[in-house]
């Protein structure tokens, strides 16, 4: 979210189920399913025991397949390590398999991608220590939807260090090298929520975008008690003018910066669930400090576009929201303004889709914008001169129109201007 570096049964519907004629008898008792394996998963012998280093877990939703600005195909997902012995151990290389631990290689990333993948709670280092647990950013990227398999697994290489001092009898259960499979993730056979623009007009960079490292894809919290990927698929818009500034003079204004104040329109027909409207802009080039959970989205508002999608919008100006709760909207409606509140230092648009109409507790999944143009990409350092903070547009490849896609991170693209 920042800018860096979420019963009742209709009875007679019911009834008439369970004694349609010429059913089955409802008494009948069901045959269980018994695992053939025992439970002990694939890739692990079934004619002995193997200690393994590694307990292997996903997290988070199955993943939905989603095409970029690149013309691939992406899914990002996380998988979740964690290191039972007193050894540390250091992963040298992570492989993707198709369909099983007996698939084809689909993607790999040796020891220094897989560091930079790898997310660990505090305190870090470049290591699973002993005892502890890290997530596993991951991207598989196919050439088309026909491409993506309906699950894939890992294969995971690493090595084990020294015990700790008064461990060392426990540690030697242990090898000093591991190959384990883990982590099975069953690919959605959901497609994207197609959307419009959240923005009008050109110079839109979609900033800490999938499926990079980034500051959004690198935020799994701990909210609802579970680990979530909050910000998956998020997007910081920020916008240029055309000179290529992000803000004039030194930027220490939110009236400095080009999309301040930028109107926010609906993406979708749709029903305002939450609005927050009372917090105040920060400064600009300054990240708050202990900025509570509930407060960390600024002055938002909440849309359900239908079918379990919720549209979040975030970092809004104080008062600027145009819409109430309960309000039905339309697509490409002003719903309030582009503003600096919240964990935010610089102003700009925090989007996502959520399955929940709370900001960070639910499912974050991926959308894809209908119409727009792509402009290129823009550098990952933005220069400050006394006249303003200018990026470096990069035109292309394949600059034009586009449907149906994300963009990904540090593109710029052009949307159609305001009805």
């Amino acid at each position: 979210m920042r800018r860096a570096p979420i019963v009742l049964v209709a009875c007679a519907a019911l009834l008439a189920a369970c004694s349609s004629v010429g059913s089955t008898d409802s008494t009948a008792a069901s045959t269980p399913t018994v695992d053939p394996r025992g439970g002990v998963p694939p890739g692990y012998p079934l004619d002995n025991d193997v200690a393994t280093p590694l307990v292997i877990n996903t997290l988070g939703p199955d993943p939905i397949p989603v095409t970029g600005t690149d013309g691939k195909v992406h899914v990002a997902y996380e998988i979740q390590l964690l290191n039972v012995t007193p050894r540390p151990v250091t992963i040298t290389q992570v492989e993707t398999l198709a369909d099983g631990p007996d698939g084809k290689v689909v993607t790999t990333a040796g020891q220094a991608e897989v560091a930079a993948r790898t997310l660990q709670f505090p305190p870090a280092s470049g290591d699973i220590a002993a005892g502890r647990t890290v997530v596993l950013l991951l991207d598989d990227v196919y050439d088309s939807r026909d491409d993506v398999p309906a699950e894939v697994t890992h294969r995971i290489s690493a090595t084990l260090g020294a015990a700790t001092p008064g461990s060392e009898a426990h540690g030697a259960l242990y090898p000093d090298s591991t190959t384990q499979i883990g982590g099975a993730v069953r690919t959605s056979g959901a497609s994207p929520v197609v959307i419009g623009p959240p923005v009008a007009g050109d110079g839109w960079i979609a900033d800490n975008s999938c499926c990079v490292m980034n500051a959004h894809r690198g935020v799994v919290m701990a909210l609802g008690g579970r680990m979530n990927g909050a910000e998956r698929y998020a997007i910081d818009w920020m916008q240029t003018n055309e000179g290529n500034a992000i803000a004039v003079g030194d930027g220490t204004r939110n009236e400095d910066y080009s999309g301040y104040g930028a109107e926010l329109l609906a993406v979708a027909d749709g029903k305002v669930v939450t609005v927050v409207s009372d917090m105040p802009d920060v400064p600009p080039k300054i990240l708050p400090e202990g900025v509570a959970v509930d407060q960390l989205a600024g002055n938002y508002v909440i849309i359900d576009i239908g079918d379990g999608n919720f549209a979040f919008y975030a970092h809004m100006i104080p008062g600027s929201a145009s819409v109430k709760v309960g309000e039905t909207v339309t697509r490409g409606q002003v719903i309030g303004k582009l503003g600096n509140s919240g964990n935010t230092t610089a102003p700009h648009l925090h989007f996502h889709v959520s399955r929940a109409p709370l900001p960070l507790s639910g499912d974050n999944v991926p959308y894809e914008i209908d119409r727009f143009t792509f402009v290129g990409a823009v550098g990952v350092e933005a220069s400050s001169t006394d006249e303003g903070i200018f990026v470096n547009v990069s035109e292309g490849p394949d600059a034009g129109e586009r449907e149906n896609q994300l963009p990904l991170y540090s593109t710029i693209v052009d949307f159609p201007p305001a009805a």
